[in-house]
Protein backbone atom coordinates (compact mmCIF):
# COMPACT_ATOMS: atom_id res chain seq x y z
CA UNK A 1 0.00 0.00 0.00
CA UNK A 2 2.67 2.79 1.06
CA UNK A 3 4.62 1.76 -2.40
CA UNK A 4 1.00 2.72 -4.37
CA UNK A 5 0.60 5.73 -2.26
CA UNK A 6 4.01 7.20 -3.07
CA UNK A 7 3.30 6.35 -6.52
CA UNK A 8 0.09 8.29 -6.93
CA UNK A 9 2.09 11.04 -4.93
CA UNK A 10 4.97 11.19 -7.11
CA UNK A 11 2.49 11.22 -10.37
CA UNK A 12 3.27 13.98 -13.46
CA UNK A 13 -0.41 12.68 -15.23
CA UNK A 14 -3.77 12.32 -13.93
CA UNK A 15 -3.20 9.44 -11.63
CA UNK A 16 -6.31 7.34 -13.22
CA UNK A 17 -4.08 4.08 -12.89
CA UNK A 18 -2.51 4.72 -9.31
CA UNK A 19 -5.95 5.15 -8.21
CA UNK A 20 -7.52 2.48 -9.58
CA UNK A 21 -4.45 0.30 -8.31
CA UNK A 22 -5.53 1.67 -4.63
CA UNK A 23 -9.21 0.46 -5.54
CA UNK A 24 -8.09 -3.01 -6.19
CA UNK A 25 -5.35 -3.24 -3.67
CA UNK A 26 -8.38 -2.70 -1.28
CA UNK A 27 -10.24 -5.28 -2.52
CA UNK A 28 -7.93 -7.95 -2.78
CA UNK A 29 -5.96 -7.76 -0.26
CA UNK A 30 -7.58 -5.97 3.58
CA UNK A 31 -10.34 -5.94 5.74
CA UNK A 32 -11.70 -3.71 8.33
CA UNK A 33 -11.48 -5.53 11.68
CA UNK A 34 -12.54 -4.13 15.66
CA UNK A 35 -11.82 -6.05 18.73
CA UNK A 36 -12.72 -9.10 17.52
CA UNK A 37 -15.99 -8.87 16.80
CA UNK A 38 -16.10 -6.81 13.75
CA UNK A 39 -14.94 -7.78 10.13
CA UNK A 40 -16.00 -6.24 7.38
CA UNK A 41 -14.76 -6.69 3.73
CA UNK A 42 -14.84 -4.46 0.87
CA UNK A 43 -17.02 -5.64 -2.21
CA UNK A 44 -17.67 -2.00 -3.80
CA UNK A 45 -15.57 1.37 -3.47
CA UNK A 46 -15.27 4.56 -5.05
CA UNK A 47 -12.10 6.37 -4.42
CA UNK A 48 -11.72 10.04 -3.90
CA UNK A 49 -8.31 12.16 -3.81
CA UNK A 50 -7.18 15.74 -3.54
CA UNK A 51 -3.46 17.22 -3.49
CA UNK A 52 -3.16 21.37 -4.31
CA UNK A 53 0.51 20.40 -3.67
CA UNK A 54 1.30 17.64 -6.43
CA UNK A 55 1.63 18.70 -10.11
CA UNK A 56 -0.03 19.19 -11.80
CA UNK A 57 -2.47 19.45 -8.86
CA UNK A 58 -5.34 16.89 -8.30
CA UNK A 59 -8.15 18.60 -7.01
CA UNK A 60 -11.78 16.52 -7.03
CA UNK A 61 -14.40 18.94 -5.99
CA UNK A 62 -16.42 16.19 -5.04
CA UNK A 63 -14.77 14.92 -2.09
CA UNK A 64 -16.12 15.88 1.08
CA UNK A 65 -13.60 18.37 2.06
CA UNK A 66 -14.29 20.68 -0.92
CA UNK A 67 -18.19 20.34 -0.97
CA UNK A 68 -18.44 23.23 1.39
CA UNK A 69 -16.08 26.10 2.10
CA UNK A 70 -17.62 26.40 5.56
CA UNK A 71 -16.82 23.10 7.01
CA UNK A 72 -13.97 22.24 4.21
CA UNK A 73 -11.18 23.06 6.51
CA UNK A 74 -12.88 20.69 9.27
CA UNK A 75 -13.87 17.73 7.29
CA UNK A 76 -10.15 18.01 5.49
CA UNK A 77 -8.36 16.81 9.25
CA UNK A 78 -10.87 13.60 9.16
CA UNK A 79 -10.05 12.90 5.67
CA UNK A 80 -6.46 13.37 5.62
CA UNK A 81 -3.23 12.00 7.51
CA UNK A 82 -5.62 9.23 9.17
CA UNK A 83 -4.28 5.98 7.32
CA UNK A 84 -6.67 3.28 8.16
CA UNK A 85 -9.17 4.81 10.19
CA UNK A 86 -13.16 5.74 8.62
CA UNK A 87 -14.58 8.70 8.45
CA UNK A 88 -18.25 8.65 8.49
CA UNK A 89 -19.62 11.34 6.56
CA UNK A 90 -20.56 14.53 7.61
CA UNK A 91 -22.61 15.47 4.41
CA UNK A 92 -24.94 13.99 2.28
CA UNK A 93 -27.04 10.72 3.11
CA UNK A 94 -24.68 8.85 4.85
CA UNK A 95 -21.72 7.19 4.27
CA UNK A 96 -18.14 5.70 5.78
CA UNK A 97 -14.93 6.38 3.82
CA UNK A 98 -11.75 4.14 4.35
CA UNK A 99 -9.20 6.87 5.16
CA UNK A 100 -5.75 6.08 3.10
CA UNK A 101 -3.73 9.85 3.12
CA UNK A 102 -1.08 9.01 5.59
CA UNK A 103 0.42 12.77 6.10
CA UNK A 104 -1.81 16.34 6.40
CA UNK A 105 -1.09 17.67 3.09
CA UNK A 106 -3.84 15.46 0.95
CA UNK A 107 -6.99 14.21 1.45
CA UNK A 108 -7.27 10.65 -0.29
CA UNK A 109 -10.28 7.94 1.26
CA UNK A 110 -12.36 5.00 -0.66
CA UNK A 111 -16.27 5.29 -0.02
CA UNK A 112 -18.00 1.77 1.09
CA UNK A 113 -20.15 1.61 -1.73
CA UNK A 114 -21.09 -1.99 -0.59
CA UNK A 115 -19.45 -4.57 2.07
CA UNK A 116 -19.74 -7.71 3.52
CA UNK A 117 -20.44 -6.83 7.78
CA UNK A 118 -19.91 -9.79 10.07
CA UNK A 119 -20.55 -11.98 7.14
CA UNK A 120 -24.07 -9.65 5.97
CA UNK A 121 -23.51 -8.48 2.61
CA UNK A 122 -24.72 -4.51 2.43
CA UNK A 123 -25.37 -3.00 -0.61
CA UNK A 124 -25.43 0.21 -0.26
CA UNK A 125 -23.58 3.01 1.50
CA UNK A 126 -26.02 3.68 4.55
CA UNK A 127 -26.19 0.03 5.46
CA UNK A 128 -22.97 -0.46 5.29
CA UNK A 129 -22.51 2.40 7.76
CA UNK A 130 -25.46 1.46 9.98
CA UNK A 131 -24.10 -2.09 10.30
CA UNK A 132 -21.05 -0.95 11.49
CA UNK A 133 -22.12 1.13 14.07
CA UNK A 134 -24.71 -1.16 14.92
CA UNK A 135 -22.53 -3.69 15.66
CA UNK A 136 -20.59 -1.52 17.85
CA UNK A 137 -23.05 -0.41 20.13
CA UNK A 138 -24.61 -4.06 20.47
CA UNK A 139 -21.07 -4.89 21.43
CA UNK A 140 -21.03 -1.95 23.94
CA UNK A 141 -24.38 -2.64 25.07
CA UNK A 142 -26.21 -0.01 23.82
CA UNK A 143 -29.41 0.35 22.14
CA UNK A 144 -29.03 1.19 18.26
CA UNK A 145 -30.67 4.32 17.40
CA UNK A 146 -30.46 8.01 15.64
CA UNK A 147 -28.33 9.31 19.36
CA UNK A 148 -26.07 7.21 19.92
CA UNK A 149 -25.58 6.33 16.50
CA UNK A 150 -23.94 10.05 15.78
CA UNK A 151 -22.41 9.66 19.28
CA UNK A 152 -20.51 6.24 18.03
CA UNK A 153 -19.34 8.40 14.42
CA UNK A 154 -18.43 11.55 16.48
CA UNK A 155 -16.51 9.53 18.17
CA UNK A 156 -14.69 7.20 15.27
CA UNK A 157 -14.14 10.32 13.56
CA UNK A 158 -11.35 11.75 16.19
CA UNK A 159 -7.88 11.82 15.48
CA UNK A 160 -6.89 9.56 18.08
CA UNK A 161 -9.88 7.00 16.75
CA UNK A 162 -8.72 3.19 16.07
CA UNK A 163 -7.42 2.25 13.05
CA UNK A 164 -9.26 -0.33 11.42
CA UNK A 165 -7.62 -1.30 7.99
CA UNK A 166 -5.75 -4.76 8.11
CA UNK A 167 -4.16 -6.94 6.13
CA UNK A 168 -6.57 -10.14 4.84
CA UNK A 169 -4.91 -13.31 5.24
CA UNK A 170 -5.99 -14.64 1.93
CA UNK A 171 -5.55 -12.08 -0.88
CA UNK A 172 -8.23 -12.70 -3.21
CA UNK A 173 -7.51 -13.48 -7.37
CA UNK A 174 -9.27 -12.24 -9.95
CA UNK A 175 -10.38 -9.15 -12.10
CA UNK A 176 -11.39 -5.84 -10.71
CA UNK A 177 -13.93 -4.45 -13.20
CA UNK A 178 -13.93 -0.36 -13.02
CA UNK A 179 -16.93 2.05 -13.24
CA UNK A 180 -17.21 5.78 -13.25
CA UNK A 181 -18.49 7.33 -9.84
CA UNK A 182 -22.45 6.84 -9.40
CA UNK A 183 -24.48 9.86 -7.30
CA UNK A 184 -21.87 12.42 -7.67
CA UNK A 185 -22.71 16.50 -7.16
CA UNK A 186 -20.68 18.34 -9.30
CA UNK A 187 -19.75 17.34 -12.66
CA UNK A 188 -16.07 18.50 -12.37
CA UNK A 189 -13.00 17.62 -15.46
CA UNK A 190 -12.71 14.74 -13.18
CA UNK A 191 -15.98 13.13 -12.85
CA UNK A 192 -16.15 10.49 -15.83
CA UNK A 193 -12.73 9.21 -14.51
CA UNK A 194 -13.27 5.84 -13.96
CA UNK A 195 -12.93 5.48 -10.23
CA UNK A 196 -15.54 2.79 -9.16
CA UNK A 197 -14.58 -0.44 -8.52
CA UNK A 198 -16.10 -4.04 -7.24
CA UNK A 199 -14.25 -7.59 -8.43
CA UNK A 200 -17.91 -9.87 -8.59
CA UNK A 201 -19.65 -8.54 -11.41
CA UNK A 202 -22.55 -11.44 -11.38
CA UNK A 203 -23.66 -10.67 -8.06
CA UNK A 204 -27.08 -9.81 -7.55
CA UNK A 205 -26.89 -7.50 -5.08
CA UNK A 206 -24.71 -5.06 -7.64
CA UNK A 207 -26.99 -2.22 -8.90
CA UNK A 208 -26.33 -3.48 -12.64
CA UNK A 209 -28.09 -4.34 -15.51
CA UNK A 210 -27.42 -8.05 -16.88
CA UNK A 211 -26.80 -6.27 -20.46
CA UNK A 212 -24.14 -4.51 -18.76
CA UNK A 213 -22.90 -7.44 -16.25
CA UNK A 214 -22.30 -9.28 -19.87
CA UNK A 215 -20.45 -6.48 -21.57
CA UNK A 216 -18.10 -6.01 -18.80
CA UNK A 217 -17.21 -9.56 -18.43
CA UNK A 218 -16.69 -10.32 -22.00
CA UNK A 219 -14.69 -7.33 -22.45
CA UNK A 220 -12.24 -8.98 -19.52
CA UNK A 221 -12.04 -12.13 -21.08
CA UNK A 222 -12.66 -11.54 -24.91
CA UNK A 223 -11.23 -15.60 -25.64
CA UNK A 224 -14.28 -16.83 -23.60
CA UNK A 225 -17.39 -18.56 -25.84
CA UNK A 226 -20.53 -15.99 -24.74
CA UNK A 227 -22.85 -18.79 -24.69
CA UNK A 228 -21.09 -20.90 -22.65
CA UNK A 229 -20.79 -17.92 -20.27
CA UNK A 230 -24.37 -17.01 -20.43
CA UNK A 231 -25.24 -20.52 -19.70
CA UNK A 232 -22.28 -21.01 -16.72
CA UNK A 233 -24.16 -17.82 -14.73
CA UNK A 234 -27.84 -19.51 -15.64
CA UNK A 235 -29.23 -16.81 -17.68
CA UNK A 236 -32.47 -18.08 -18.72
CA UNK A 237 -32.48 -16.23 -22.61
CA UNK A 238 -30.12 -14.16 -24.47
CA UNK A 239 -30.55 -10.39 -23.92
CA UNK A 240 -31.75 -8.82 -27.62
CA UNK A 241 -28.64 -5.99 -27.25
CA UNK A 242 -26.45 -8.80 -26.66
CA UNK A 243 -27.51 -10.55 -29.72
CA UNK A 244 -26.73 -7.36 -31.87
CA UNK A 245 -23.64 -6.47 -30.06
CA UNK A 246 -21.97 -9.95 -30.51
CA UNK A 247 -23.47 -10.41 -33.42
CA UNK A 248 -25.72 -13.60 -32.81
CA UNK A 249 -28.34 -14.72 -35.07
CA UNK A 250 -31.63 -13.78 -33.74
CA UNK A 251 -33.29 -17.13 -33.50
CA UNK A 252 -29.70 -18.17 -31.52
CA UNK A 253 -31.48 -19.87 -28.38
CA UNK A 254 -29.26 -20.70 -25.18
CA UNK A 255 -31.04 -24.22 -24.59
CA UNK A 256 -32.80 -26.41 -26.84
Amino acid sequence: MKKLLTELLTSTEVPTTCLQHLNERVLKAYKLTLGGYLTIYPKEVEIFYVNTECKPPFVDTNMQCRLDPKSNDEIWSLQSNRFGKLYFHRKGLGGVDICLSDAPHYALCCTLKAAEVNGEACWSMLKVRNAILDTILRHEGKECNKENRQSLMERLNKPDAVTMLAPRSDTLQGDVYHLHRRTLRRRDKFAQLPLRSFMDVWDKGLQMDNVQRIKLYMSAHPQENLLDVLRREGFRYIPAEIKVRYGIDRHTKLYE
